[in-house]
């Protein structure tokens, strides 16, 4: 553990000097502005996430589509803002500026033979982590809403699993901004980044569900099973974002009861289990909220 002295800055200020070598990670100098938080066992020092500018250097070379958009996503997520990229054929390229266009605020701003450099552009976006957040689970909750609609019609169910991208961009995004600092509070940010790898396991749930109802001979009779996960979703929107809901709303929806014990009525629960049409993803998609809701809604009771 690193100890140093407070030294008298003025008649009410005290200073400390940052360590050298976390100045020098951060390429902080003087006149530069970092933040600070104030948490239950000290304070916590970030730079400002504006500041923190990253560069990687990745080969690519010889990677398929699955490769190289995995690699992407990664270097974006670790909030990476110049990434030197080197590539040997056409195909491969094409891979790169695909991969790319998923990636929000990313762009290709130079391209020589066998090497592209991406760069990170300013965006609005990444400005309100709250509201970026909030944006994840309305896409969840549209893409359940349209779904109950779309039952009756094959053809849109045929293509409803394209919505899935929506989803993986904010999530990336939202992921990135943790990384890059928006996020002060470590408790806080260790729970959000959590949240946001389940809430995209959700949006897997449903495009896996929207393949088996597109197989379905009566895709319309899972109408009600679909609007009870989206009565879910919208229970966890409610507790987190309008403290509408509590933890022991979601047992008594869906109460998972140790053998032996007197079992309680646990509606979404019992519809669920007692349903013989193919409800294992919309299942393993509330069983995902429920776990959510221990997530975020517990830290709030403390």
């Amino acid at each position: 553990m690193d100890t140093r002295k407070l030294i008298a800055h003025g008649p009410s200020s005290l200073t400390v000097a940052l360590p050298y070598r976390w100045v020098k990670k951060h390429r902080l100098q003087k006149g530069d502005s970092v933040s600070i938080a104030e948490e239950d066992q000290g304070l916590r020092i970030n730079p400002k996430p504006a500041e923190r500018k990253k560069a990687i250097s990745i080969d690519l070379r010889g990677l398929d589509w699955p490769s190289t958009l995995t690699v992407l996503t990664t270097v974006y997520r670790r909030g990476y803002d110049n990434v030197d990229v080197k590539y040997d054929s056409p195909e491969e390229y094409n891979n790169i500026s695909t991969a790319v266009r998923s990636l929000l605020g990313y762009a290709i701003m130079e391209n020589r033979k066998g090497v592209c450099l991406i760069k990170s552009l300013p965006s609005e976006l990444e400005q309100d982590f709250p509201s970026l957040f909030r944006r994840v689970f309305l896409i969840l909750l549209q893409e359940l809403d349209d779904l109950g609609e779309m039952v009756s019609s094959p053809d849109l169910i045929k293509n409803f699993y394209r919505r899935d991208a929506d989803l993986n961009a904010i999530v990336n995004l939202a992921i990135r901004m943790i990384n890059k600092g928006y996020v002060q509070d470590r408790f806080e940010e260790l729970h959000l980044f959590h949240a946001l790898l389940v809430m995209e396991e959700c949006g897997d749930d449903i495009t896996r569900f929207t393949i088996e109802l597109h197989a379905c001979k009566e895709p319309h009779k899972l109408h009600d099973e679909i609007g009870l996960t989206a009565k879910m979703l919208r229970l966890l929107y409610d507790g987190y974002f309008q403290k509408k809901a509590g933890i022991n709303d979601f047992y008594h929806q869906y109460y998972l009861y140790w053998p032996g014990e007197k079992k309680k009525a646990a509606p979404v629960l019992d519809a669920l289990t007692a349903s013989k049409k193919p409800v294992f993803y919309l299942r393993s998609m509330v069983e995902k909220i429920v776990h959510l809701a221990e997530v975020l809604l517990l830290p709030q009771m403390e």
